[in-house]
C-alpha cells in the first residue's frame, strides 16, 4: 500500500520590515500613561524619611552653631589667658633684667679695683645697657615687644639665633639645676 502523498510544507517568507524612508521617521515609543495622582500622593513612609531627615539636619545646623560658639568662647578665654600670663612673664623678666642691670653697677667698684678702671668701665656700661632693656621690657606692651622683636630678628638673624642659643642654654641649666634641689 502505498501511503497518500502529504503535501510539503511550503516556507513562507516573513515579511520584511520597510527601511524607514528618513532616519528620524521612526514611529514614537507609545507614551506611558502618567501616574494616578493617587500614587504620588500616598507614600507615607517617604513622607517620614524627608520629614526625619529635615529634623536631624536642622538639629545638626543648630548643633554645630552652638558648638562654634563655645569654641569661639573658648578660644578667646585661651588668648586672654595667655595674654595674662605673658603680661606677667614680661613683668617678672623686667624686674628680673633690673636686677642683674642693679647687680652689675654694684660690682663694678669691685671690678674696678681688682681688674682696673678700663674693666669696671665696661661693667658699668653693660649695667647701662641692661637697664636700657629692662626699662624698654617695663614701658612697652607685648604687641610693641613682639614688633620690635621681629624687627630685630628680620635685620639680624645671626644674631637673633645666637641669643636663642644662649636663652636656651641659660634655661636648661636652670631646669636642671632645679631637678638636683
Amino acid at each position: 500500500m502505498a501511503k497518500p502523498a502529504t503535501p510539503a510544507p511550503t516556507k513562507t517568507a516573513a515579511p520584511r520590515p520597510k527601511a524607514p524612508a528618513k532616519a528620524g521617521a521612526t514611529k514614537a515609543a507609545p507614551a506611558r500613561k502618567p501616574a494616578t495622582v493617587k500614587a504620588a500622593k500616598d507614600h507615607p513612609i517617604r513622607d517620614q524619611l524627608v520629614a526625619t531627615r529635615d529634623t536631624i539636619k536642622s538639629e545638626a545646623t543648630k548643633k554645630a552653631a552652638s558648638l562654634k560658639g563655645e569654641a569661639t568662647t573658648l578660644a578667646n578665654q585661651a588668648s586672654a589667658k595667655a595674654r595674662d600670663a605673658a603680661t606677667k612673664g614680661k613683668g617678672k623678666a623686667a624686674d628680673a633684667v633690673g636686677n642683674l642691670a642693679k647687680m652689675l653697677e654694684d660690682s663694678a667698684g669691685t671690678v674696678d679695683t681688682k681688674f682696673g678702671k678700663q674693666y669696671g668701665d665696661y661693667a658699668r656700661s653693660a649695667a647701662a645697657t641692661v637697664a636700657g632693656l629692662a626699662s624698654t621690657l617695663d614701658k612697652k606692651d607685648l604687641d610693641e615687644l613682639a614688633a620690635s622683636t621681629k624687627d630685630m630678628v628680620k635685620k639680624n638673624p645671626a644674631i637673633a639665633v645666637g641669643a636663642a642659643t644662649v636663652i636656651g642654654f641659660v634655661l636648661a641649666r636652670m631646669l636642671k639645676g632645679g631637678s638636683n634641689d
